[in-house]
């Protein structure tokens, strides 16, 4: 059954991230932003696509998407500009897919 349904995912960062079924038609992952760097696609559990709730280092909710790739070309850009003001010790880039994910701030980014 953990297999099908994890309790937790790990992200690119090492994170393990918990998994919210409450709707199990479209499990939830809230994850902070930074941590899925490096993630191209959404990723599946059971063939099912998780629906990401991405956050901002402080845990707040910055935007919702079902796909991944789409958001990093169409949305990632105005969510940069906002948390780039907000959050300017963190690392924003352009192209958040070709960068290691990570936790924290510039200076764990660059270890």
């Amino acid at each position: 059954m953990d297999e099908l349904a994890p309790e937790r995912v790990e992200v690119p960062s090492g994170s393990r991230v918990k998994v919210d079924y409450t709707n199990p038609d479209q499990p939830v992952l809230a994850v902070k932003v930074q941590e899925i760097f490096g993630w191209n696609q959404t990723p599946t559990l059971a063939g099912v696509g998780l629906l990401l709730h991405l956050l901002s280092p402080a845990q707040r909710p910055v935007a919702v998407t079902a796909d991944l790739a789409s958001f990093w070309q169409t949305g990632w850009s105005q969510v940069r500009a906002d948390l780039r003001g907000r959050y300017p010790k963190h690392a924003w880039p352009e192209d958040p897919t070709t960068v290691a994910a990570h936790r924290g701030t510039h200076r764990n980014a660059q270890r």
